[in-house]
């Protein structure tokens, strides 16, 4: 009894946490978006430069015009690939935090594997799912938000300035993570019920 009453309370310990870093990903997520534009806006700029051609007239007055602008547009799109940087530890810290939520109580549970036995962890009611389905679920939130975050550091770290398309991917790549917002809305539904007393 004690290892039931031990485990549910650090599931339920594990889920409030989950819920409140899941929700602070989406708030980086989204304040992240402007910068992702500006970075989209300003490869654009790039490729456009880059199309005038050398002995275009006006250019003559201007011999330097083209690799200023060229360096300024650089050092911007550098500034702001900083930010997305920062932005990137910020989910990492999210990533890790629901990272120790899981294996906070699968730890949990394999200590008190024994008292609680196979047919507690699966027991289930209509408001209470079982222990083997909220350690599973854990395990898929933590998975699926691994991967977005993987997915992101993936994109800054292969990004070349002079690739639109590829900036173009960033930016669709970015804002997606509908399927972590499901995967977790999913989730949090099945546990109302579980979760009303904390």
């Amino acid at each position: 009894m004690q290892a039931e009453i031990l485990m549910k309370c650090q599931l339920k310990a594990s889920f409030v946490a989950v819920g409140k870093q899941t929700a602070r990903w989406k708030d980086i997520v989204q304040n992240a978006d402007q910068y992702v534009n500006s970075l989209c806006n300003l490869a654009e700029q790039l490729e456009s430069c880059e199309k005038v051609p050398d002995e275009a007239a006006f250019l003559k007055d201007f011999p330097e015009l083209k690799s200023r602008l060229r360096f300024k547009l650089l050092e911007e799109m550098e500034k702001i690939l900083g930010t997305l940087r920062k932005t990137l530890c910020s989910l990492q810290e999210v990533s890790n935090s629901v990272n120790r939520q899981y294996t906070t109580s699968m730890n949990t549970y394999q200590t008190h594997a024994a008292d609680l036995g196979i047919p507690k962890v699966t027991e289930r009611s209509a408001t209470e799912p079982s222990m083997a389905d909220m350690l599973e679920w854990l395990c898929d939130i933590d998975r699926t938000v691994r991967e977005h975050y993987l997915q992101k550091q993936f994109l800054l770290d292969t990004i070349t300035y002079d690739d639109t398309r590829q900036i173009q991917n960033l930016h669709s790549s970015w804002t997606q993570g509908g399927d972590l917002d499901s995967v977790v809305m999913g989730i949090m539904a099945h546990l109302q019920f579980f979760l009303e007393d904390t």
